[in-house]
């Protein structure tokens, strides 16, 4: 019997450790190889090439002064449309991090993303700091969160919430996948139902520096229950949907499954319904609610987290299917910087799973967002 040649494999000698460990190639882009940044871990390019902190003669580092400096005069401003929310963020979210390093760093981390985003000739430079900051920060703060206490929990929630913007945020091209551990989708759609606990622990302040935070989050969360928000032009697509899921052998065997289905259903037609409340104008032509915000879209992440999230984690189609529906929402938020393109890249998302049925059942969002399905060549 002959003797099989072996295929000869090109392998990279200076690939990075990551690449490495993971036996995949490594393109040895620097400051941070691609396989690095896509999965936000830091590369061992980062660390032997990042930048040298800018140290003036008095001993200050510049690098992390720009990055604060912008943080208060720009980026704050990004990340809300609420004035009091604004300035939380300008003011409050800074003194608490002066006292607390991993809240700190996240900071810095999300205005350095943001200069990344504005700057396209140092993208490489700001992506660097953002990663050796972010990747600082996680590493002081994820061991805390399995002893976290009340006290504790408020800061680690906040950590939380930037590290949301930091995700969000992260530099994405058009064809990237957004393939993420076990998942189809990307972490940070699961990584509410991890800062929901954290506010569960915390508890809603009745006072204090966080007060004006939860404040407004309240408020709009009961706009939810405004006569504006039980109707909205998605609430009939969404009952057909509803019937379509509901009659699926595996749904309708299981009674705690279809209430789970249900239940999404019922609470996107709120949030439908809210958007549409708030992105009308009062008679009068101006604006009768405050602009749609991220917290808007989110609430039904929150509140759908702990039953629908397993589904989705899993492509299980009909969760796919709501969650395309969802995509739509997510699309109003198109205009922050941190924003633009998730929607319709989780709608290809969705698409790429679902099969033909599947992909008649979101008809209605497709058409709605303008999303244009690729061809079969543009998948090959």
């Amino acid at each position: 019997m002959g003797s099989t040649k072996r295929k000869a494999h090109n392998k990279s000698r200076l690939g990075c450790k990551n690449c490495k460990l993971r036996k995949i190639k490594c393109d040895e882009q620097k400051p941070s190889c691609s396989n690095c940044k896509r999965r936000q871990v830091t590369c061992d390019f980062t660390l032997a090439g990042s930048p040298a902190p800018s140290l003036s003669a008095t001993g200050l580092n510049m690098a992390d002064l720009e990055l604060l400096h912008n943080y208060t005069t720009t980026t704050c401003l990004t990340l809300a449309d609420n004035l009091a929310t604004r300035e939380f963020y300008r003011t409050t979210l800074v003194q608490i991090g002066f006292d607390c390093d991993y809240l700190m760093r996240t900071i810095l981390a999300v205005s350095s993303l943001h200069l990344a985003h504005n700057r396209s000739q140092k993208r490489d430079y700001y992506e660097a700091l953002a990663i050796m900051h972010q990747q600082m920060a996680s590493q002081m703060a994820i061991p805390l969160l399995s002893t976290a206490t009340p006290a504790s929990a408020q800061r680690l929630f906040l950590f939380g919430v930037m590290t949301h913007y930091y995700a969000l945020g992260w530099p994405r091209k058009a064809g990237d996948k957004l393939f993420l551990g076990a998942s189809n989708f990307p972490d940070w759609i699961y990584f509410l139902s991890g800062t929901k606990g954290l506010l569960e622990l915390a508890g809603i302040p009745e006072s204090g520096p966080l007060r004006p935070l939860f404040t407004h989050s309240i408020s709009r969360y009961l706009l939810r229950a405004a006569p504006e928000a039980q109707h909205s032009t998605a609430h009939a697509p969404l009952t057909e949907l509803e019937a379509v899921i509901a009659a699926r052998p595996a749904v309708a065997a299981d009674p705690a499954l279809r209430a789970i289905y249900a239940t999404a259903i019922a609470e996107l037609k709120i949030s439908f319904g809210q958007a549409q409340a708030l992105t009308s104008s009062a008679p009068d032509g101006g604006s009768r609610y405050a602009p749609y915000e991220i917290m808007d879209a989110f609430i039904w992440i929150y509140v759908v987290a702990e039953d629908l999230l397993p589904l989705l984690r899993a492509s299980a189609p009909e969760a796919v299917a709501v969650f395309a529906y969802f995509c739509v929402l997510l699309q109003l938020l198109d205009g922050h910087w941190w924003m633009q393109g998730w929607g319709l890249q989780l709608m290809d998302q969705a698409f790429e799973i679902l099969d033909e049925d599947g992909r008649l059942w979101i008809a209605w969002a497709v058409n709605e967002m303008g999303y244009v399905p690729p061809s079969a060549l543009d998948r090959m």
